[in-house]
């Protein structure tokens, strides 16, 4: 039953109870109190009474009914007002949802051309990366034959220094037979010199006295006498000194000649270097420090790029660290031996001071091949400069 038929059977209802329409009575809305009525037999009084009760019980119930349906009809005007206010929120989702689907399919487009844009970037990144690889596989050859090259001439420098080694033993071997001969050239000079000297000295006392004889035994002026063994004296003692600086020559050039003949012309035991930082660096936290700046490295030992001194020849070894601190920074540096660390650089700046140096020094015995290098212990950065500050030395005692 929908709403319109509820609404009119209610409405017809109404007016049958305000009306006071009887089934019993008829339409003519006649009363049991005329005087018609009164004449009725006694004996239709109690059928009459019956039929007015059930009339009384079923006008009763239509009442109960119509207030009932009365009920109804609110609450279904209400579910209908719900239903209504329902149907408005599922309007208003159901736009929400279709703008959503819409800004969803706006995003999917945009979507779809971002990845179009990707895969066309992801092409020219392909591409890109085959003209890279190309590129080192260009720039690996030409650092092939550059590396053969290179070879090539470190071969062709090292005949040349050996051809170089040769000569200069040949000359040193020459330098040699010349300081014996000067040797004995100067010792002979000596002598000579020694006795002209000598010579000559006799000769002055020699006119001295020929000269006092032959004034008669004339009495010279004290003063006179005086400047005369004054000079005598000088001369004395210059043609010492002379003897000496000859003698100290001579000692000086037996002693290079001892010394190369001890080291045999070995030019490799001359090994040493002097490195340093270059510049300074606040946060500098790395393992090894490498210093960049090689001031000497005679014998090769020290690799620049590495940090790290590998000994040439085995022997004594004498290595010196310094460092200074960057501002109020702590710097903690190890010298280690073939990784093992032997002695520690300290530069440790307190809260009054800035820019502290470390320092120490370490004496080993090493062999060939050992290497060595600065290690960090704890702290960050260092302070150095163009003429270095921060230094690292070693040589071959």
């Amino acid at each position: 039953m929908d709403c319109r038929t509820l609404s009119a059977f209610v409405l017809f209802m109404s007016l049958v109870y305000v009306k006071g329409l009887s089934v019993v009575t008829g339409n003519d809305n006649q009363t049991l109190t005329s005087m018609e009525e009164l004449r009725v037999d006694a004996k239709n009084t109690d059928v009459f009474r019956q039929l007015l009760n059930q009339e009384t019980l079923i006008r009763i119930s239509l009442v109960k009914n119509v207030h009932a349906l009365m009920k109804d009809m609110v609450d279904m005007k209400q579910v209908i007002i719900s239903l209504q206010e329902s149907q408005k929120e599922s309007s208003s989702l159901i736009s929400d949802l279709r703008t959503e689907v819409a800004s969803l399919k706006e995003q999917n487009k945009k979507l779809n051309n971002d990845i179009i844009s990707l895969k066309e970037n992801a092409g020219i990144v392909q591409e890109n990366l085959t003209e890279l690889f190309e590129i080192q596989r260009t720039v690996d050859r030409n650092m092939e034959v550059k590396r053969q090259t290179f070879e090539s001439n470190i071969t062709t420098v090292l005949g040349d220094m050996k051809t170089e080694v040769r000569y200069l033993s040949v000359t040193l071997l020459d330098l040699n037979k010349h300081t014996l001969e000067m040797d004995k050239t100067l010792t002979k000079a000596i002598e000579e010199k020694t006795a002209k000297d000598y010579e000559k000295l006799n000769e002055s006392i020699t006119n001295l006295n020929a000269d006092l004889m032959t004034t008669n035994g004339r009495i010279m002026a004290t003063d006179d006498i005086n400047r005369t063994i004054n000079a005598l004296r000088t001369d004395v003692m210059q043609s010492k000194m002379e003897n000496l600086k000859l003698s100290s020559a001579v000692s000086s050039l037996e002693v290079f000649r001892m010394n190369m003949t001890n080291n045999h012309c070995d030019l490799k035991k001359k090994v040493g270097f002097t490195v340093g930082m270059p510049s300074s660096s606040s946060s500098w936290s790395s393992d090894v420090l490498v210093f960049s700046k090689v001031i000497t490295n005679s014998g090769g030992g020290y690799n620049a790029n590495t940090g790290i001194f590998t000994a040439p020849v085995a022997g004594m070894y004498q290595f010196f660290v310094t460092v200074i601190s960057y501002g109020s920074q702590d710097i903690y540096l190890y010298i280690a031996v073939n990784g093992n660390t032997k002695v520690t650089a300290a530069a440790e700046a307190k809260s009054s001071s800035t820019y502290q140096t470390g320092t120490n020094m370490l004496l080993v015995n090493l062999n060939q091949g050992d290497t060595v290098w600065i290690k960090r212990y704890t702290g960050t950065g260092y302070y150095s400069d163009n003429t270095p500050i921060t230094t690292f030395s070693g040589v071959l005692l």
